[in-house]
C-alpha cells in the first residue's frame, strides 16, 4: 500500500513530460500562397522513420527536422 503513492507520483510525471514534448511548430508566412505551398509539400514528402507517413502527418524528430527545412 505504501507503493501506490509514489506509483500515483510517477505516473502523473511522466505524463506531464510527455504532453511538455508535444508541442507544435509555429511557422509565421508572409501570405497564404506561401503557407499553401508549404503544406502541399510537406503533405507530399515521406518521413524516413515512420511507415509511409507524411512529415505533416509524423511527430518523429526528423519529420519535424525537415519540415522546419522546407520552412
Amino acid at each position: 500500500m505504501r507503493l501506490l503513492p509514489g506509483m500515483v507520483m510517477l505516473m502523473l510525471v511522466l505524463v506531464i513530460a510527455g504532453s511538455a514534448r508535444a508541442t507544435t511548430d509555429v511557422m509565421p508566412f508572409k501570405d497564404e500562397a506561401q503557407e499553401q505551398q508549404f503544406r502541399q509539400l510537406t503533405e507530399q514528402l515521406r518521413c524516413p522513420k515512420c511507415q509511409n507517413n507524411s512529415i505533416a502527418d509524423s511527430n518523429a524528430m526528423i519529420a519535424t527536422d525537415m519540415r522546419r527545412r522546407v520552412y
